[in-house]
């Protein structure tokens, strides 16, 4: 009964308002339920995989109800409180990811209004991935273009504007790489489950 009413909300909103409008029932969403909704709007999300609400999505794709169409998730990752997607472009994420809260996802950049828009500041868009066992930590920002290498740790905090190596721990702002996880030189995470 509660699924079919967040539903019916859902349907709702994004009625009215696009992919804009799903934003309000992913506030409140119970986590048992926000992989079936990106599912439903066109992401491909695997299997064992939660996110907790609130979640906000940016930049739906338009002309189309497959909003999150942009959006790829492996089997078994977390995804903590307060994520922001930006799916002006796509957004992968492979296998075994970890990522903690109020982290940022980043796929474009645009001044909007802004006279410094393509003069100083070009408009630019390119995808972002998070491969296999990596884990990003609280209050992370990943800008476009980014690759997180392979069980790669990207610590609290940190600004990820270049992409990041296999079993590289990086922190800062920017990020900078401050040496591998021993982990990941044992195993390669291969074989890993």
């Amino acid at each position: 009964m509660f699924a079919m009413l967040f539903r019916f909300w859902s349907a709702i909103f994004a009625a009215i308002y696009g992919s804009e409008g799903l934003n309000v029932p992913l506030m409140f969403m119970p986590t048992k339920l926000v992989t079936a909704m990106l599912r439903r709007y066109g992401a491909t999300i695997g299997t064992r995989v939660r996110f907790r609400a609130p979640l906000v999505i940016h930049n739906g794709a338009t002309g189309t109800t497959a909003y999150y169409q942009n959006l790829s998730v492996g089997n078994d990752c977390y995804f903590g409180r307060e994520l922001f997607l930006d799916l002006q472009d796509r957004i992968e994420i492979e296998d075994h990811v970890t990522i903690s809260h109020r982290v940022m996802i980043l796929t474009h950049t645009d001044a909007g209004t802004s006279p410094l828009k393509d003069t100083v500041i070009a408009t630019t868009q390119s995808p972002v991935v998070i491969r296999r066992g990596a884990y990003v930590g609280a209050n992370v920002t990943i800008l476009e273009g980014v690759e997180i290498g392979e069980g790669a740790v990207i610590g609290a905090g940190a600004v990820v504007t270049h992409s990041v190596a296999a079993g590289t721990v990086a922190v800062g702002v920017p990020a900078r790489p401050m040496r591998t996880t021993q982990a990941f030189e044992r195993t390669k995470l291969h074989g890993v489950k």
